[in-house]
């Protein structure tokens, strides 16, 4: 079965880039766990760096990561300095790297986010780990044109979902649509509904 480490970079005391009264630890997390639960559901067995806000330093997912014996490690974050667009970084030497680097870019662009493209980069989680690595911006937090594509959490889920997509192509593994999965076991594709209690008492019904 495959394995996949997740960062959610940053958390804690260091909050990352900040602008418009959000933080980069913030939308970070969110996206990682939307990623964690596509994951899961298509049957990977994932490894978060955390799960709730907390001190997270790039050495400790270093350290995580290699220890859990994941294939695939991706880190997210969201980028400062007024640019445009999404970037994945990858080790210079790892092919492979850049082959899931140019699948996270080409998924992002599909939910209507720009490309800066795939790029090398000597980062500390690309280069400590032992495994396909990948660190991905987003976005541009302190760009208001960009940070209006990243600023609830439902398009924060959004990039969770496209960067699972593209771990999923890296892994062979076909996406599977959440209306797919929730007919499963019915060949038609029909819905059953299940009245689960009738009360005539408006509170009761409520409670239930």
């Amino acid at each position: 079965m495959a394995k996949v480490f997740l960062s959610a970079g940053h958390g804690g005391s260091d909050p990352g880039a900040v602008a418009y009264g959000m933080k980069e630890k913030d939308i970070n997390l969110q996206i990682m766990l939307a990623c964690h639960n596509e994951l899961v559901r298509h049957g990977v067995t994932v490894v978060c760096s955390r799960t709730k806000d907390e001190n997270d330093p790039v050495s400790q997912e270093v350290k995580e990561a290699n220890a859990c014996g994941a294939s695939v490690a991706v880190s997210f974050h969201t980028n400062a300095g007024k640019g445009d667009g999404s970037e994945s970084y990858y080790y210079a030497t790892s092919a492979n790297g850049k082959k899931l680097a140019q699948y996270c870019e080409e998924e992002t662009k599909k939910i209507g986010q720009n490309s800066r493209g795939v790029k090398t980069k000597n980062l500390a989680f690309t280069r400590g780990t032992k495994m396909v690595a990948v660190l991905c911006e987003c976005a541009f937090i302190d760009n208001a044109k960009d940070n209006d594509i990243i600023d609830t959490v439902a398009e924060q889920k959004a990039f969770g979902i496209a960067y699972a997509k593209a771990i999923l192509r890296y892994l062979g593994i076909a996406y599977k649509s959440q209306s797919s999965s929730g007919s499963a076991g019915s060949s038609s594709g029909a819905l059953y509904r299940v009245q689960v209690g009738a009360f005539g008492s408006k509170k009761n019904a409520e409670k239930l």
